[in-house]
């Protein structure tokens, strides 16, 4: 069953304030107003669907020549991988495409129009002048965790399925992204890591205000806590 999508937080304002994030302009920014699933998207556009291929390399230093690294984010991890032969369809004999060899990662370091400067992270074999590189179309492996209050389990539960629903993401055990959730009074902080590095690809910042009118179980509960919250009662 589709979740109830009305849920009980609105964000006043959504900051990027950590040095990589990006200004309105690069299509993050900030968000005045919105939801869970308004936090999911912006989450996602620090993912487009960006190619390249390697024109220089310089030691661990790769320049890669992009069409689509619009929204790209310093500290995104970019998988390196070599054409190597066709294989065709077994009675026609039409090419299907090209086996690959997986190489490795790359992290971003410096994003322009058109060129990615990017490190080679690990120990992988060597990256050559004419490899191809992507963030996959494919779901994104993410993990999340934070608080153990029952309003933290509820938030990271939601964001967990905002995620999903985009189609962008698949929350893994064995993420390449891991978002750390806390929660302070009505201060939700929301950090992205890449797990290769540590990298911080997004720290986000959200200031959240509860609605009264509400029919949904989430909007209730969450009432319930503002309104302790608001006479100083202990949450149980």
């Amino acid at each position: 069953m589709k979740r109830n999508k009305q849920l009980v937080i609105f964000l006043i304002f959504l900051l990027l304030i950590y040095p990589s994030a990006r200004s309105s302009s690069e299509g993050g920014g900030s968000i005045d107003t919105g939801n869970i699933d308004d936090i999911a998207k912006a989450i996602a556009t620090y993912f487009p669907k960006a190619t390249g291929n390697i024109t220089a390399v310089n030691q661990d230093i790769v320049q890669i020549q992009s069409e689509k690294e619009a929204g790209l984010a310093e500290g995104a991890l970019l998988s390196v991988y070599r054409a190597g032969h066709p294989f065709y369809h077994p009675v026609t004999d039409v090419v299907l495409g090209n086996f690959e060899q997986e190489i490795g990662y790359l992290e971003v370091t410096k994003v322009q129009m058109g060129q990615i400067t990017a490190r080679v992270i690990g120990e992988i074999a060597p990256v050559l002048i004419g490899d191809l590189v992507r963030i996959t179309a494919a779901r994104i492996p993410i993990s999340i965790s934070g608080g153990a209050t029952e309003e933290d389990r509820f938030l990271i539960h939601e964001l967990g399925l905002a995620l999903e629903e985009t189609g962008r993401f698949a929350i893994a055990k064995a993420p390449l992204y891991s978002i750390t959730l806390t929660h302070a009074s009505h201060i939700v902080n929301i950090q992205m890591k890449n797990v290769k590095t540590g990298k911080i690809v997004s720290d986000m910042a959200t200031t959240l205000q509860a609605v009264q009118a509400s029919d949904s179980l989430f909007e209730s509960l969450q009432y319930r806590l503002f309104e302790k919250q608001q006479q100083g009662i202990a949450v149980k």
